[in-house]
This record gives C-alpha cells, structure tokens and sequence, in this order.
C-alpha cells in the first residue's frame, strides 16, 4: 500500500503538467487559423484584392509622364543664302518634356472602380468561407482523437478482460475441469483483442497526424487534448436555421458581391459607346533644334482630347452580350448556391437528429453489454455458463464501447456541421487590414 502510494504521489506531477498542457477545442481552432497554409492563401488573394481596387481608384487622378532625349546628328543643319551658309540646327539636339492627362469622362471609370471594391468584398467573404471550412476539419479532427482514444482504451480494457478469463480457464484446465480446446478458443479470443488494440493504436496515431497537418505542426509533435467528447443537447429549428443559412453564410455573401462584380462588367463593357474625354496639358524645353541653337527654348500647350469608337465591325457590341450573359450566369449560380446551401442545412439538421437517436441508443446497448458480461462472468465461476458465453459477451461489451463512442463523435461533428451550415461565427481570425491610395 506505501509502495502504491509513492508512485502515486510521483506520478501526480506528470499527470498535472500534462493536464495543464492539454489543447482545448479553441486553442486548437486558433492555432490553426494562425498557421495554416490555406488561411494565408486566401489572405494573400485579400491583398491582391485590396491592391486592385487601389489601382482602379489611382484611374480618377491626373498622372504625369516625363521624356528625355539627346540626339547627335552627323552635322549642322544649314541653309545657303547667296553665298552665306546660315545654321538652322546644332549637330546636339537636347529636349525635356513632360506631359500631364487627367480623365475629364472615361465611361468605364466608376463601374471598373466598383468592381475591384465588390471583388474586394468577395475575397473577403471568401476568406471568411475558408476560415470556417477550417474550422469545421479541426473539429473533426478533434473529436477524431478522442474518439479514438477512447476506443483505445476500450481495446485495452478488452484485452484485460480475455487475459483476466485466461487465468481462469487455464486453472480450469489444471484442474481438469476444461478442456484444451477451451483453453485455445480464449487464446485466439486474447489474439483478436491485442489485433484490435494494434488497429486502435494504428487509428489513433493517424488521427494526431492529421490534427498537427491542420495546426501546421510537426505530424509526430506529441497530441494531448482536453476531453470534451461528450453530449450536449444541441436545439434548433429547421426553418430557423435555413434562415440564418440565407443570412448569414460568407458563400452567400460573396455570391451577392459576385453579382455585383459582373454588373460592372456589364457597365463598363456599355462604356465603349461612350466618347473619352481627357485634358492634356505639355510643358517641353528643346536647345539645339531651333535659332538661336545655343539657347533653351521652353513651350506649352493645352489639349482636350475626345476619342470614340465609330466602326469596329460589332466588337464593343459583342463584349456588351458577352457582359450581360455573364451577369445572368452570375444570378443563375447564385440561385443554385442559395439551393445548396438549403440543402446543405437540412443534412446537417437530420444528421444531428439522427446522431442524437444514436446516443440514446448506443448508450443503452452499451449499458447492457457492460452489465451482461459482469453477469456472465460471474455466472461462469459458478458454472451457470460457457467460456464461449463469456468470451461472446466479451465481444459484445468491446463492440458496444466503440460505437458509443463513435456515436459521441457523430454527435459532436453534426453539432458543428450544422453550425457551418448555419454560417455561425465562431472563433475566427479577422481579415487582413485593407490600404487605399487614399490613406
């Protein structure tokens, strides 16, 4: 009893460094959603984003361009007059010019604008998507592994058991009151539940790898988590949750902007009807190529410019069908969408009904397989039953604890697909800060 004691009292401090250490299901969800690779994709496509609707905007505003050149030619350029030559231009050219253009009226201006701001919003929405599809695999991952776990120690427990029930029988053989090929039926009985327990161990190392492939951690890292597969009553109504599906998922969102993306399409592809107007304004400085040639000579001129498209043989007209069949392509799929995701909804809804039935269910028979082998055990030293009563209640009582337990993580994953399917927020990183040429 002190020898049990000490290594109690040893091992207790193991046992709370490793409790203190143990993930729970938000750190796990917030580790991930610092550090996986799909999370800083779609942040990086943000920013693409964000850089575009900068450059649109930059469109609204004068830009001023700037030349240079120096030209050597092989002499001066000179005209005769009677007898005298007289220099009209130096063999040295030199001319600086800039040249300023500001859009007085693009067409194409305002809509391109509003279409990099709404395809902003939808890499936005789209971000969000990625977040929660995220999410949504860390929890199963999760639960993964603890519910294998769980059927890890179930199998460990079964082994106990047969190995227990070996003694027994093999001191029944003794005796003589077995026979050997009882004592080979437990032996083949203890190799299946050290077979299940390898599949077990087998199933539980794989689960922490993909967990750690989720968290962008090292696969072998070592995996302890808090234990929260358990039941939870999950409510909700049906045609609430489709409601909130419509309302709230970023899918839906980002297909609204999408829409909105090819309505400027279309504007802009309309724009080309329309004249461009633009003033231009040119400062120039030459010295060598007017008289006097040793002086600079500095001008400027003002230009407003009108161009537009008279004949070219249907090709803005084209690009205007073009435009609108994209942009009922847009509204066609987000009417599609909005059906998936009401479908999407009601799986997730009758997955938890279903899950919740399972529990109740799988709980029961597990109740009774643990009770029917105590009983069938005992009733076996008392000579009321078989070995192969025993072992098949051994069977059963193994097989009972793991589909409760599998029940547990169907539960607890339809919890959180119906949650997903609902576009609930749940922990969630926010998006990149956006920049404008504005700022």
């Amino acid at each position: 009893m002190r020898k049990f004691v000490f290594l109690l009292i040893l091992s207790l401090p193991f046992f709370v460094f490793a409790q203190g250490n143990a993930l729970n299901l938000d750190q796990s969800i917030s580790i991930a959603l610092e550090n996986n690779a799909s999370i800083k994709l779609a942040s990086e496509k943000i920013k693409e984003a964000n850089a575009a609707e900068n450059q649109a905007l930059s469109y609204f505003f004068p830009k001023i361009y700037s030349s240079s050149s120096y030209t050597r030619l092989d002499e001066e350029s000179t005209m005769d007059m009677g007898g005298a030559s007289m220099v009209l231009s130096d063999d040295e050219i030199y001319d600086y010019n800039l040249n300023l253009v500001q859009p007085i009226f693009h067409g194409g201006l305002i809509p391109a604008y509003k279409l990099q701001r709404e395809n902003l919003k939808a890499s936005q929405f789209s971000f969000e998507a990625v977040q929660n599809d995220l999410i949504m695999e860390v929890k199963k991952a999760y639960f993964a592994v603890l519910e294998t776990e769980k059927i890890k120690e179930a199998a460990e427990e079964s082994v106990e058991q047969v190995k227990a029930h070996l003694e027994i029988i093999e001191a029944y053989y003794g005796e003589g009151m077995a026979s050997e090929v009882e004592v080979l039926r437990v032996k083949v009985a203890l190799a299946n539940a050290k077979h299940n327990l390898i599949n077990a161990d087998s199933a539980l190392e794989l689960a922490k790898s993909l967990f750690n492939s989720l968290l962008n951690r090292n696969l072998a890292e070592e995996v302890i988590l808090e234990d929260t597969l358990c039941y939870k009553d999950y409510g909700v109504e049906l045609a609430s949750a489709v409601s909130a599906a419509i309302n709230s998922r970023p899918e839906v969102k980002e297909m609204e902007s999408k829409i909105k993306v090819s309505q400027s399409g279309a504007s802009i592809a309309r724009s080309s009807f329309f004249p461009q107007v633009s003033l231009i304004g040119n400062w120039d400085r030459v010295k060598g190529a007017e008289l006097p040639i040793d002086e600079w000579k500095e001008s400027w001129s003002a230009i407003v410019s009108v161009e537009m498209d008279i004949w070219d043989w249907g090709e803005n007209f084209n690009e205007v069908r073009k435009a609108n069949a994209q942009l009922e392509q847009a509204k066609s799929g987000f009417a599609l969408l909005k059906n998936g995701v009401e479908l999407e909804v009601r799986q997730s809804y009758f997955n938890l009904l279903s899950a919740k039935e399972k529990i109740k269910v799988r709980d029961e028979a597990a109740r009774e397989a643990d009770k029917n082998f105590k009983n069938t055990s005992l009733q076996f030293k008392e000579g009321l039953s078989t070995n192969a009563d025993v072992l098949d209640a051994q069977v059963l009582l193994s097989q009972a604890k793991a589909n409760y337990y599998q029940s547990l993580y169907e539960y607890n994953v339809a919890v959180a697909g119906i949650e997903r399917a609902m576009g609930l927020k749940t922990i969630q990183n926010p998006a990149p800060e956006q920049s404008s040429v504005l700022d």
